[in-house]
This record gives structure tokens, sequence and C-alpha cells, in this order.
């Protein structure tokens, strides 16, 4: 398998490419940065690829580091591999960050414990088992309080390390001397074993420092076509948005059809809504549309659409059809709106609150 892993969690931007069949990175770089990730990442990615001889087409799957780490560091990282991953279809794994450093120390440097430095007085901190297995998760606390509990005779890596072996007086702490930050040919073998579950989300222990003023939004809004091989990120986005989401596999099956198409609004990199469509001659289908419940308000749902009506009609559209609960003022409301009249009923068609519920059929013509 050919895995592209990727960090700018923390102070330095990683990437690598590995073939899991040699069992060793084809290419790979690493940069120490306190910022300019954004700038430093597609190129060192491209670079990578270049130095590999492959082209980003032969990736199987790409693993991101999610956090704890800086907030503008996740947020570009995971950006780009969602971009990269729904771009060529390849499903993204997300490994936490602590994870990550672990996987730059030895066997033999286990049991562990991965210290990062969190500002304030404080450390990221998680424990690693005799053969690797992680015996807690990624925790935010005081330096005195992260290694007082740990097993004596461990090793201990990471920013904060010192500071905490410090602070605990624990001089019976080996310091590893292994890396202290994420490196993408360490990680990369993580990606290998996870199997895939939707799209990766940023792991968050603590609120930001610097708080935006309400006025100044820096939210960025995309809108990314979307293959079969998306349909994790798809089905965990429904699920969210529906009492009952479809899963993975109908999501695959249903964008296996003839004419249909999946469309995805990203808001600042995060998939926030969707919208799946099926085409047939001059007809055409809404199958879903669908937006987070944190997403919500925003008008993503109704881009999404109207993008999308203008699409079908260059394509000789002339009829779009819909269903839609006959409960759901705001949804009608919305399709109203952009044009949609009702066309007919079906009875008791939705099952809900232990009965069932009309589907109202809403059309908009394109042209007479």
């Amino acid at each position: 398998m050919k895995i592209l892993s990727i960090d700018t969690a923390m102070a330095a931007c990683s990437v690598a490419v590995v073939d899991t069949a040699r069992g060793q990175p084809l290419a790979a770089a690493f940069s120490g940065m306190e910022r300019g990730h954004a700038e430093a990442l597609a190129p060192m990615a491209a670079a990578v690829m270049r130095e590999a001889a492959l082209d980003f087409s032969v990736l199987e799957r790409i693993i991101v580091t999610t956090g704890p780490g800086t907030f503008t560091g996740l947020r570009i990282g995971l950006a780009f591999a969602r971009g990269l991953g729904l771009a060529r279809g390849v499903p993204v794994v997300g490994v936490d960050s602590l994870t990550a450093i672990a996987a730059n120390c030895s066997a033999g440097e286990f049991p562990l414990l991965v210290a990062a430095d969190a500002g304030n007085g404080q450390a990221y901190v998680a424990a690693f088992g005799e053969s690797g297995e992680a015996m807690t998760p990624p925790r935010i606390m005081p330096l005195a309080k992260a290694a007082a509990e740990f097993p004596r005779n461990a090793s201990i890596i990471g920013t904060a390390a010192d500071a905490v072996r410090d602070a605990a007086g624990r001089s019976d702490l080996q310091r590893s001397p292994a890396g202290d930050l994420p490196v993408a040919a360490n990680f990369a073998r993580l990606g290998a074993a996870a199997g895939p579950h939707g799209s990766p989300l940023p792991l968050y222990l603590r609120p930001p420092d610097a708080k935006p003023m309400a006025s100044a939004r820096v939210e960025t809004v995309s809108f990314e076509p979307a293959t079969a091989a998306a349909a994790p990120v798809l089905a965990a986005l429904h699920a969210e948005a529906f009492d009952e989401g479809w899963t993975a596999n109908a999501f695959a099956e249903l964008l296996a059809m003839p004419g249909a198409e999946a469309w995805l609004a990203m808001v600042s990199g995060a998939p926030a809504a969707l919208l799946l469509t099926r085409r047939a001659a001059d007809e055409a289908e809404i199958i879903t549309i669908a937006t987070k419940p944190a997403a919500r308000r925003r008008g993503l749902a109704r881009q999404l659409l109207a993008r999308h009506i203008e699409a079908l009609i260059n394509h000789g559209v002339r009829s779009i059809f819909l269903e839609v609960a006959e409960s759901n003022g705001a949804a009608r409301a919305l399709y109203a709106s952009l044009g949609f009249v009702e066309a007919g009923q079906r009875k008791g068609y939705y099952k809900c609150n232990g009965g069932n519920e009309n589907a109202i059929i809403l059309q908009r013509k394109t042209r007479l």
C-alpha cells in the first residue's frame, strides 16, 4: 500500500510517501518551523512525490496528524489531506499527534510517556504500554501532574519531556533520544493498520488563546465533487444530519449508478454539507441534501442546490424532482424559493416518531 503521510500539527512540516510492501519510506522531508506551514506543505508534498518517482494518482491512503497541536497548523494539514483525498478518491486517516511522536521510538523505549508543550504550564500527555499500545488517550494537564502516576523506569519523549520530568521530580524517567515532534516517515505505517472511518476531525484539547472578533470571520467555503471513494465522508456527514443516516456502502452504490453525482460544501477545508443527484435524459432527481447541524443557517444547502441546478440546466435537464417530509417547513420554504412547486404526494413514505409521514414530491421546470 502506498501511503502519503502529513504533519503540520506542531513546530514542523513533515511529509513522506511509504510503500508498506517495502517497509520503508520511498521519500521524506522534514522542516522545523513555527509558522509558514501553509506555504511549505504543498511544495514539500510535490517534491516528495517527485523524489519517489510517483504520481499522486497511485496513492492508496493518506494519513494526517489530527492534534493536539497549534490551531492553525492542524487546519492546514487536515484541509490539505481532505482536499487531496477528495480530488484523488483516496481514503484519509487521522492519527493523533502524540501517537505519531511515539512512533519515533524503538521497541526498547516502552513503556513510554509522550509530553508535548501546551503552554501556560501545561502539557499534552499520552501514555503507552510495553508493547506500544495506548494506555491513555491524549489529555492536557499541569506539568507536575503529568508524570505523577506513570510507572517507574519508563521513557519520556516530547517537547515538554524535560519540563515534566523536572516538575514531577522524577529522576527515574529515561529521556528518549528520538525526535520530539511527529515525523511523517515514522508514523506512516500506522495508516495501513487503521481503517478509514469518515473524514478525520481535529483533536482540540483546549480553546484557542486568541479570540477573533465576531465580525472578523475567516471561514472559507468551497464546493468539491465527491467520488465513491468519499462514501465514508458522505455517510458520516449524513449521519450527523439525520436520525437514520445512510451507510457508506449505500452511498457507494448510489454513486455507482449512471448519472449519479455528489458534491460537498467545504467550510475551511472540512465537509459541512452534501448534495447527491442523479440525471437521466432531460430529468434529474435530488436524492438527498444534508447539512451538519453545526453548519446550518449559513446558506450552504441553498448554495449547493443553486449551483447544481445551474449545472443541470447546462446539461439540458428540463425537470428536477425531489421529495421532502410534509412537516419539514424549513426545507419546503428553501425549495420554494428556488422555484420548486408541489407535484404530488407519497402517503406514509417516511418513518418517523413511531409512525409514518407523507412525502411531498416537488418539481422545478427549468424550461418550457
